[in-house]
């Protein structure tokens, strides 16, 4: 639901009227959906069910091939959306695992997102680690909290990696002194 609410144009205008008719509409789609995988649902209402859960259920999936080999501003993989940090910011940052052998996930930024024929592969510059001598406020509250802080500026690493190394993306606040915060949005 967040992430429809994040799509909606306010204008700026700040109150609940909208929240609140927001809301109820989600809970009547929610509503509508169970009632369509009710066992008594009528007949006619299930010949609707297709094109119903077509239209307002979110798409999982992964993007299809471009016809013509290339960068691409966007990319689905397995439901969730990737894009380069010039076309939207929130989903190019992101916890990623540099190579298959890596156990440890570290945070970054999409730069480009390339397909060649049925392969596509992310290239994503890594966030600097804090300089010597920074404190990292969050690290007592770990691990109920998986939050880290990384220097709001990137390394001169960048790595090309396949999307199925991504673990998760993250959200990114800085908050001080070129530092920032990283909170891994993992559902696992």
């Amino acid at each position: 639901m967040i992430g429809y609410l994040q799509k909606i144009n306010t204008n700026d205008h700040i109150g609940g009227e909208l929240e609140g008719t927001l809301t109820m509409s989600f809970f009547r789609g929610a509503t509508l959906r169970r009632w369509l995988r009710r066992p008594d649902c009528p007949e006619i209402v299930q010949q609707f069910r297709a094109i119903f859960e077509r239209t307002f259920s979110p798409q999982a999936g992964t993007s299809p091939p471009l016809v013509q080999d290339g960068d691409r501003a966007h990319y689905m993989y397995n439901g969730t959306n990737y894009s380069w940090a010039s076309t939207h910011v929130g989903n190019s940052i992101l916890m990623y695992y540099p190579t298959a052998a890596a156990d440890t996930p570290i945070p970054g930024s999409i730069e480009r997102i390339i397909s060649k024929g049925s392969t596509t592969s992310f290239v994503i510059r890594r966030y600097a680690p804090l300089s010597p001598g920074q404190f990292d406020p969050f690290s007592r509250y770990r691990p109920h909290f998986p939050a880290f802080t990384y220097s709001s500026k990137f390394e001169d690493v960048v790595d090309t990696i396949d999307p199925s190394l991504v673990l998760s993306h993250c959200a990114r606040f800085e908050f001080s002194d070129n530092r920032a915060v990283l909170l891994n949005l993992s559902r696992g």
